[in-house]
């Protein structure tokens, strides 16, 4: 092998490296400074220090650079821009998270709202024969009874026929006017000197101070017996009506009791009568008006007393039957609760239309909150835009972006994003939470036969004919 010398002039050589052209760079024409102080245009006042420093930073660089490239000032420029948007994120991101706190309570609240609402057919109330039953099982009951009464009606049946209030309420009344009658006449039976306690006569109240208490005794026992006992005579034979609304005696020893009470009922009321039309007829003959005139009223205000007392006693007989009793205590154990699940829709109602304001005003924060992140952002291009219009050290050319949708971003390039997925994140969050409360209360479900208040009493509905039970 031959190894040939390499002359000199045949080695390869090294290209030199390219210099940048350096050249200067025109400053900010002092007109145009001028006129910014004057009147804030071409360029605002608060912009002009950092328009002018990027001016001479380029003049101190000396060379042309690319467009997409920033200097270490542009760089600053640009980071203050960001510092500003993510001081604009984060208080957005503090709205947003007040309106998810405050959603989430309301949230809270439907909740516990509807938890109640589902407990609220599992609560005891007490039935017709002392038993705690549930609100559920109590309900469907008076609903079955309801409807047991509404056929026997519409077949004809007057059994359950209903007695005004007013009716029970002044029948009740006027069976205390029997006091002032029976005080009257037992005051005359115990030698009470009525004329000398009207006088003020010391001895006449000293020798009927006795009698006189005595005789107030008993005509308020007498006047409670007759109002109380026609009132549960009243109720006790109402047990007895056929479907004409008549009284129907049971066979056998059964019969005994119900013919008791009616022989008492009418036992008070001819007796209220009698004491009446004795009291008038004696105070007749006493004043002189005659034996005729002294029985014709005796015998009328007789009538008047007897026909009272039998009132008192219709108003309890004739009002309704067990099946309806039964309704009207269901109906009071019933009624809070009701009132209760009323109240706590309304309250439900009254939170779920406090949550669509929430999320349209959580839109409105995102959305200005990102148009506040971008205007910082697009304000740094702005003053770089400016300063390189002047120094012409990058292109001459300016490109604006399509932002798409993004206006926190900015205009030009090279791309400055801001992460904003925390709002995104939060926003999210708030509309979860809406969706929740938004879903509608489920209904009750229908319990079973033998269902009752859980732990407490165990009913069978199947056989109950509504008959059993009164």
């Amino acid at each position: 092998m031959t190894i040939m010398p390499i002359h000199p002039d045949d080695q390869p050589t090294t290209p030199a490296p390219v210099t940048p052209l350096v050249r200067s760079f025109p400053d900010i024409p002092r007109q145009d400074i001028a006129l910014s102080l004057a009147t804030n245009a071409p360029i605002p006042r608060e912009w002009l220090p950092q328009v002018s420093a990027l001016v001479r930073e380029q003049q101190r660089i000396g060379t042309e650079r690319d467009a997409d490239e920033l200097s270490q000032m542009e760089a600053l420029v640009t980071s203050k821009g960001m510092l500003a948007a993510e001081e604009a994120r984060e208080h957005g991101a503090e709205e947003l998270a007040a309106l998810v706190e405050q959603a989430g309570g309301i949230r809270a609240e439907i909740f516990t709202l509807r938890g109640e609402l589902g407990r609220i057919d599992k609560l005891p109330i007490t039935g017709m024969d002392g038993e705690v039953v549930a609100v559920s099982f109590a309900t469907d009951r008076m609903k079955t009874v309801s409807e047991k009464v509404t056929a026997d009606r519409d077949g004809g049946s007057v059994r359950h026929r209903r007695v005004p209030a007013w009716v029970h309420r002044w029948a009740t009344k006027a069976a205390l006017l029997d006091f002032p009658v029976l005080l009257y006449f037992l005051m005359q039976v115990f030698n009470v000197d009525v004329a000398g306690l009207l006088t003020g006569d010391g001895a006449a109240l000293a020798e009927s101070i006795v009698p006189l208490i005595t005789s107030v005794v008993f005509a308020l026992l007498g006047t409670a017996a007759v109002a109380i006992g026609l009132k549960f005579l009243g109720r006790d034979l109402k047990a007895y009506k056929d479907s004409d609304a008549h009284l129907s005696l049971p066979e056998g020893k059964a019969r005994a009791i119900p013919l008791l009470y009616l022989g008492l009922a009418g036992a008070l009321a001819v007796g209220a009568g009698v004491v009446m039309a004795y009291r008038i007829a004696t105070d007749a003959l006493a004043s002189g008006s005659g034996i005729v005139s002294g029985m014709v009223l005796g015998v009328f205000f007789a009538i008047i007393v007897i026909t009272v007392n039998v009132v008192v006693v219709s108003a309890h007989y004739r009002d309704g039957s067990l099946q309806t009793d039964e309704i009207d205590h269901l109906a009071v154990q019933l009624a809070p609760v009701e009132s209760q699940r009323i109240e706590n829709d309304r309250r439900m109602d009254a939170l779920a239309a406090q949550l669509p304001p929430l999320a349209l005003r959580a839109g409105r924060i995102y959305t200005r909150t990102l148009a506040q992140m971008g205007t910082p952002i697009k304000g740094a291009d702005q003053v770089r835009l400016l300063a390189r219009s002047y120094h012409q050290g990058c292109s001459p050319e300016a490109t604006i972006r399509n932002q798409t949708g993004s206006p926190q971003n900015n205009l030009i390039a090279p791309i400055v994003a801001i992460d904003h997925s925390v709002l995104a994140e939060l926003l999210e969050q708030l509309g979860q939470i809406i969706d929740d409360a938004s879903r509608p209360t489920p209904t009750r479900s229908k319990p079973k036969p033998t269902e009752s208040a859980a732990g407490m009493v165990s009913v069978d509905d199947e056989t109950d004919d509504l008959d059993g039970d009164w």
